[in-house]
């Protein structure tokens, strides 16, 4: 039963890390499914409209009003400048309302949810391609300048990721915040590598003692059953210029250097 149970932990942990990448790469996406503005704005919007032509129609009719002589000019006075200082209350008023709706709409300091995750997206796209990109480096022995350039997205998607989930854009224009996001990135990014580099070291123990056990049946096997088999029907040792301790050889040479770096 412990063992049914280890063996369907491992056939899920593919999918759930598929899951995760796919994530990872997407999440930009997904701000589609979010409002960039308030639902309450259109709404404030019309407000606005309905101040201003108010006030202009108003102001339009005082001023007919004068040319006709149904006003008089202190009378027109009093009356336009009443209008223009409650106009300017009310207008006020609706920026006001415009501003706690913006404010209630944003997230972490950004206007809202909807371009936070979209810009969130793209830092954890650039951070897996980075590790992905640093993965193969290692893999293929490259030196560490060519795993600097892999390093440095890792790093820069660390800075951004650090600065979107915990600092505002305020915060953007303090140095003391600056200098300990990039100090927090710099961390962060060694500490990636160094994981990185080990789970790709593990990968490569596995595929060389996968590659070894090919190798041993398609090649050592094959090659000492054969003669094993010539020997047995002919009654003498095959003759070739490699022996049979030729081949024992080869396999203890590779069987050498598989497990040297274990």
């Amino acid at each position: 039963m412990e063992t049914e149970g280890k063996t369907e932990s491992k056939s899920i942990l593919p999918y759930i890390k598929g899951l995760l990448a796919f994530l990872l790469v997407t999440l930009s996406l997904f701000h589609v499914f979010f409002n960039s503005k308030s639902p309450k704005v259109p709404a404030n919007n019309k407000k606005y409209n309905e101040a201003i032509a108010y006030r202009n129609t108003t102001q339009q009719k005082y001023l007919e009003d004068l040319k006709s002589k149904k006003l008089s000019v202190d009378e027109y006075y009093t009356l336009t400048k009443t209008l223009i200082n409650t106009s300017k209350k009310q207008i006020k008023s609706i920026n006001k309302e415009l501003g706690e709706i913006n404010k209630e709409h944003s997230f972490r300091g950004r206007n809202s949810f909807h371009f936070w995750i979209f810009v969130f997206g793209l830092v954890t796209a650039l951070f897996f391609f980075s590790c992905k990109s640093l993965k193969d480096d290692i893999s293929r022995g490259s030196t560490f300048k060519f795993q600097l350039v892999s390093l440095s997205g890792i790093l820069v998607s660390g800075f951004w990721a650090i600065h979107l989930l915990f600092l505002t854009q305020k915060d953007f224009s303090q140095n003391k915040y600056l200098g300990l996001i990039f100090v927090c990135a710099i961390l962060f990014s060694a500490f990636t590598y160094f994981l990185v580099k080990y789970y790709t070291y593990k990968d490569q123990i596995i595929y060389k003692q996968l590659s070894f056990i090919e190798r041993i049946k398609k090649i050592y096997f094959a090659e000492l059953a054969f003669r094993a088999r010539y020997a047995e029907r002919v009654g003498e040792a095959y003759k070739s210029e490699k022996t049979v301790r030729d081949c024992i050889d080869e396999f203890q040479d590779d069987l050498k250097q598989v497990t040297s770096n274990i």
